[in-house]
């Protein structure tokens, strides 16, 4: 017994899989898109920084921006810059020294940047998936899109909020598994309940009345392609049961037909909805969801990749026939956009680059024409959130955390997280 228990190994349990290391990194959203390594506590940086990434940018300060990281937790302060330093919005005074949260926007001169507390993979950007343009705010996506290209699953669900693309993922779906041809879209929701089995799985000659001739139905006459189910989510629920067997088994019955027909066709499902929460609410089948969701990609919303939103600026207003080009762009248009929420995403996003457009016709972008586009901005916090104007905001509002997030604009979790580390250093 006792030689047996000192050769015994003792059991770890299941490991997570192993992803990479992350580090912190400072992503450039503007001029151009590229990400430096955070640099050592203690650190002052400025235009040789920049300069030995590419970045030139003689608005910034040979000693600009002071580094510190102490605990791990990063904190900057402007170095008695000339032309100064904002974070979020908020240009520091010489006294301020802030805590950035991952996702933070900062700006040196003419520079703005991401910070991202755990960056992976590699510093140079991403190429654009089909017409996605995403050079670091899309690298899972990019992931997911080269497993399913090796793994060929037969339906994928395509999630995502309004306006963030995911037309445009469907097609690079199918197109990295070569089913871009024949391609089509239905929108689920706009389908009449009581034509829905003849749209898509067709009909014998005499199935019912008017029906004279057979037709294939949108299944069947993209055999050898991808059926893009659009608003799956919106699909009544008496009608979901209709999509098994195309799902399950690739067969369609036509109506009117005794016998079902073999189909080869890939099926991408998109929605905005939360399908598991509505599989909870009884308002989608279970068993429905479970075979949509062999493989699943959630295109993320434009607020969570703020870097990449100048990159995608320039490629929509390339394809309206209106280029921009950074050196005919103020920085603070920039940093607007980078600030805003964005609830339609990349399409609102793109209406709000025309309707500048519309407002400033020259060539490039400026505050003013987002001004008419977006009406004014809010004045800015005037100082950063540091320590003491956060406690200051808290005192104000009679200790009403709430009420102190909204006053500083911020979440009421990220003034609960700054808290907790003023209370740990």
């Amino acid at each position: 017994m006792s030689g047996d228990s000192a050769s015994t190994v003792e059991h770890r349990g299941p490991s997570p899989p192993k992803t990479g290391a992350t580090r912190p990194a400072f992503v450039c959203a503007f001029p151009r898109p590229h990400a430096l390594a955070v640099p050592d506590s203690g650190s002052v940086v400025g235009r040789d920084w920049l300069a030995a990434a590419n970045l030139a940018d003689e608005k910034v300060s040979s000693k600009h921006l002071s580094i510190d990281r102490a605990g791990g937790v990063l904190s900057v302060a402007d170095a008695g810059s000339r032309n100064g330093t904002w974070v979020n919005g908020a240009r520091l005074s010489a006294s301020d020294r802030v805590t950035l949260e991952s996702g933070a926007i900062l700006r040196m001169g003419g520079t703005l940047f991401v910070y991202r507390g755990e960056f992976l993979g590699a510093f140079t950007p991403e190429l654009p998936l089909g017409e996605l343009i995403g050079p670091y705010g899309l690298r899972k996506v990019a992931n997911c899109l080269r497993g399913i290209a090796g793994d060929r699953p037969r339906n994928v669900l395509i999630e995502g909020e309004t306006g963030t693309g995911k037309e445009l993922l469907a097609r690079a779906i199918a197109e990295s598994c070569h089913r871009a041809k024949p391609l089509a879209f239905v929108n689920v929701a706009g389908v009449a309940a009581g034509v829905f089995e003849s749209q898509f799985f067709g009909h014998a000659a005499g199935a019912f009345s008017g029906a004279q001739g057979a037709s294939p139905g949108v299944v069947v006459a993209h055999d050898g392609g991808t059926l893009v189910l659009d608003e799956i989510g919106e699909l009544p629920l008496e009608l979901q049961p209709k999509l098994l067997r195309l799902l399950e088994n690739r067969e369609v019955l036509p109506v009117g037909a005794s016998r079902p027909l073999s189909v080869d066709v890939l099926v991408l499902a998109a929605t905005h909805r939360n399908l598991e929460a509505m599989v909870e609410a009884g308002t989608f089948r279970r068993d429905l969801y479970a075979r949509l969701a062999l493989a699943r990609v959630e295109l993320p919303s434009l607020r969570e990749r703020p870097e990449d939103i100048f990159s995608i600026a320039q490629a929509l207003s390339s394809r309206a026939d209106a280029p921009l080009d950074a050196n005919a762009v103020e920085v603070e248009a920039v940093e607007r956009l980078l600030l805003a929420p964005w609830p339609g995403n990349v399409r609102e996003l793109e209406a709000a680059l025309a309707a500048a457009r519309r407002a400033d016709p020259e060539p490039g972008l400026r505050v003013w024409g987002l001004d008419e586009a977006l009406g004014k901005q809010a004045a800015p916090v005037t100082t950063a959130l540091t320590e003491e104007v956060v406690n200051a905001a808290i005192a104000a509002a009679d200790g009403n955390l709430t009420a102190a997030a909204k006053r500083l604009g911020v979440s009421r979790g990220k003034l609960l997280r700054m808290r907790e580390r003023a209370k740990k250093d």
